[in-house]
C-alpha cells in the first residue's frame, strides 16, 4: 500500500543526484503560449459554471429554502473545484514555471492570486521556504508537526469529545479554515520566520499581509504592500457587485482542496521530519524525497494540474511545467526505485487515517514520526 524510504540510509548517492538533475533537465520547460491555453481552459469552465448556476436559479424560479441550499452547494463544490486549478496555475507562476519571464510569470501569477484571495508576493516568499525546508520541524513551511506538549490542550479536548467527534470537528474545521488561518495566523506554520536563525515571537505580526511581518524579508516590503492591495481590491470588487454570497462558498472549496493536498502531500506517520542535531545529513533533495504522491479521480486530476500525482519531482525541482509533470514523474520512478513515495490509499480512507494519526511529535529534536 505505501511504498517506504530507505530512512536507514540517509545518505543520497551522488549519481543519484545527478540522475535526478539530468530527468528533470528535459522537461523543466515552461511555454507561456500553452500555459495561457490552460488558464483560457480553466476560466471557461468557472464562467460556465456560475452562468449554468443564476441560469438555473433565474429560469426555475427557485426560492425554496431547501433547494436553494442545495443548488448553492452543488455550485460551490463545482465552482471551487474549478477555480483551484487557476489556483493552482498561479502557484505555477509564483515558482516560474509558468512562463519564460519573470514579468510573465508575476503578471499572471499577481492577477490570479489576487482574485482568490492569496497575497502573491508574500506566500511566493513563504512557499518557497517550504520548499527549501521541507519536513524541517524548524525552517518548515506549512503542516509543520506540534510537539505533544504543543498539543496539550488539542489532545484533552479529544478525550472529551472522544475520537470519533474529535475527528469529525478538527478535520472539518482544518479543511475549511486551515488556509486563512495560516495566512493570517501562521497557523501550522515553521518555528522561524525569514531569519531562521531567530525563534519567532509569537507576540509580532506573522501573517502574509503586513511588511513587517516577521516571516517576510524586510526587502519585500512594497511587494507585500501590493499583494495586500491585490487582495483588498478583490474584496471591494466582490463587495461593489453584490457577490458576497456567490464568491464565499467557491472560496471556501478552494481552501479546503488546498489543505487537502498539503496535508496529503507531507503528512504520514510513516515519514520521517526532520529536527535539531540532523543538519549533517538534511538537505533539500532529503526532504523533497518525503514528499508523497496519492491517486486522485482523473476529473480532479485534470481539472487541477495533476498537482496531487506528480508533487514529488515538484518538490525535486518545482520549474518543471504541469503539462511536463506526468512524463517526468514516469522517468523519476525509474532513478528513485524505493525512494519514490506513493501512497495507494484511497482519498477520503488517507484523510481519516492522517487526522486520527498524525496528531504531533515527540520534540524537535533528532528525525520524528507523527504520532497519535
Amino acid at each position: 500500500m505505501f511504498t517506504l524510504m530507505k530512512y536507514n540510509d540517509t545518505k543520497i548517492p551522488k549519481s543519484m543526484i545527478l540522475e535526478i538533475n539530468k530527468t528533470i533537465s528535459r522537461h523543466n520547460h515552461p511555454n507561456f503560449i500553452k500555459s495561457i491555453g490552460f488558464l483560457l481552459r480553466d476560466v471557461f469552465i468557472s464562467y460556465a459554471i456560475y452562468s449554468l448556476y443564476h441560469f438555473i436559479k433565474q429560469t426555475f424560479n427557485i426560492n425554496s429554502n431547501v433547494l436553494s441550499y442545495f443548488l448553492y452547494i452543488v455550485y460551490s463544490i463545482a465552482l471551487g473545484t474549478s477555480l483551484t486549478g487557476i489556483w493552482v496555475l498561479g502557484h505555477e507562476c509564483g515558482h516560474g514555471a509558468f512562463g519564460q519571464t519573470k514579468w510573465q510569470n508575476d503578471m499572471v501569477g499577481f492577477i490570479t492570486h489576487s482574485a482568490l484571495l492569496v497575497p502573491y508576493f508574500s506566500w511566493q516568499y513563504s512557499h518557497n521556504k517550504h520548499h527549501k525546508y521541507t519536513n524541517h520541524l524548524v525552517n518548515g513551511e506549512t503542516h509543520v508537526p506540534s510537539t505533544k506538549k504543543g498539543m496539550e490542550g488539542l489532545l484533552k479536548v479529544r478525550d472529551i469529545l472522544g475520537d470519533e467527534a474529535f475527528l469529525f470537528i478538527h478535520s472539518t474545521t482544518t479543511i475549511l479554515l486551515g488556509w486563512p488561518l495560516y495566512l493570517f495566523f501562521y497557523s501550522s506554520g515553521g518555528r522561524t520566520g525569514y531569519d531562521i536563525e531567530k525563534k519567532l515571537n509569537k507576540s509580532k505580526p506573522v501573517d502574509h499581509f503586513r511588511p513587517w511581518s516577521q516571516i517576510i524579508h524586510p526587502r519585500l516590503y512594497w511587494k507585500v504592500v501590493l499583494s495586500t492591495v491585490g487582495c483588498l481590491s478583490t474584496c471591494g470588487l466582490i463587495w461593489y457587485n453584490n457577490m458576497i454570497v456567490d464568491y464565499i462558498g467557491p472560496y471556501l472549496v478552494v481552501n479546503s482542496w488546498l489543505v487537502i493536498y498539503t496535508l496529503l502531500q507531507h503528512t504520514s506517520s510513516a515519514v520521517p521530519h526532520y529536527g535539531v542535531g540532523t543538519e549533517s545529513i538534511y538537505n533539500h533533495t532529503l526532504g523533497a524525497l518525503c514528499t508523497i504522491d496519492r491517486p486522485y479521480p482523473w476529473l480532479i486530476d485534470q481539472l487541477h494540474h495533476h498537482i496531487g500525482t506528480t508533487h514529488v519531482i515538484h518538490h525535486l525541482n518545482y520549474s518543471v511545467p504541469h503539462y511536463h509533470a506526468e512524463k517526468c514523474t514516469k522517468e523519476m520512478k525509474l532513478v528513485l526505485g524505493d525512494r519514490y513515495l506513493y501512497d495507494s490509499t484511497p482519498i477520503l480512507t488517507a484523510l481519516k487515517r492522517v487526522f486520527s494519526d498524525c496528531i504531533y511529535v515527540d520534540s524537535i529534536e533528532g528525525i520524528q514520526y507523527f504520532k497519535k
